[in-house]
């Protein structure tokens, strides 16, 4: 699946398979290596940037803060989906890498220790392309997109999902609300969930409970069901109010709802600059 086209002509070389494998691919060399910065607010993390941003405009890397080619996050993984849905309008027309100043790293890749790494790397042209289809949720006339995960939770009664899974119904689920994720998202809400966290690659989306009913007159699957993400996933009640769907850290009321429908995005494309060459064993060690 071709990036798109930016601002300034040049176009990713990149793809995701129809599996939904995702394809490591070198930097083509066509990018003109303009950056912005996407900060957690703090002192240590804006300390970090300012500092990076003088070390990137010493290589004749300039900040552009609309169409840059790289979105550079300092901070943790929260400012990191933070700043991916900040440019979510113009996704596949910048690359997303992390420094890590945060309490959790998942996505990043650098230290603030290793800065002079990191503007190496950059700026000689070593980072890789790790492209990665988004989750499209269209509920309430809306359509939304996630990195991680859509769920639908309900604190206040007990509420009723009626599951379809490619347009065949697949179960009905009581209980407090359901989370779908991707791979990028099995490590994070769906593992606190008891969800199995999924390996790069496998194009998948998992679906788990969150605090499902069972007992000897009802019973729903009752453990993360782990699929293609080329499945199409409906969630369908006849009341939904009390509910929210919340995707990644967006949260709308499902009061005026009755369906929502997720799908694998055609059109989102989030590319992942990598640099250093840590396994994905090393960054899911992380995480313990």
């Amino acid at each position: 699946m071709p990036g798109d086209e930016g601002k300034s002509g040049k176009v990713y070389n990149d793809r995701v398979s129809e599996q939904g494998v995702m394809t490591v691919m070198q930097s083509s060399g066509s990018l003109s290596n303009t950056f912005s910065l996407v900060v957690r607010p703090d002192k240590a993390s804006m300390q970090t940037a300012e500092k990076l941003r003088r070390q990137l405009e010493e290589q004749g890397i300039g900040e552009d803060a609309v169409q840059p080619d790289y979105v550079i996050v300092v901070g943790g993984d929260g400012t990191f989906l933070y700043a991916i849905h900040q440019y979510m309008e113009t996704l596949s027309r910048h690359a997303f890498i992390g420094v890590h100043t945060g309490t959790l790293g998942f996505f990043m890749d650098y230290m603030d220790t290793e800065l002079e790494d990191f503007v190496s790397d950059l700026s000689e042209g070593r980072l890789e392309m790790e492209p990665h289809a988004l989750m499209e949720a269209r509920a309430g006339g809306k359509t939304l997109y996630a990195v991680n995960e859509v769920r639908i939770e309900n604190p206040v009664r007990t509420q009723n999902i009626t599951v379809y899974l490619n347009g065949e119904k697949f179960e009905d689920f009581r209980g407090s609300g359901l989370c779908l994720c991707t791979q990028l998202g099995s490590s994070a809400y769906n593992r606190s969930l008891g969800g199995a966290v999924l390996q790069k690659g496998l194009g998948a989306f998992e679906m788990a409970e969150i605090a499902g009913i069972h007992h000897s007159r009802f019973r729903s699957l009752g453990v993360p069901f782990v699929m293609s993400d080329t499945t199409a996933v409906r969630f369908s009640s006849e009341d939904f109010s009390g509910a929210v769907l919340g995707v990644d850290s967006d949260v709308l009321d499902m009061k005026d709802m009755q369906t929502v429908e997720v799908a694998r995005s055609e059109s989102k494309i989030l590319h992942i600059a990598r640099g250093k060459k840590i396994t994905d064993f090393r960054r899911l060690e992380r995480l313990f």
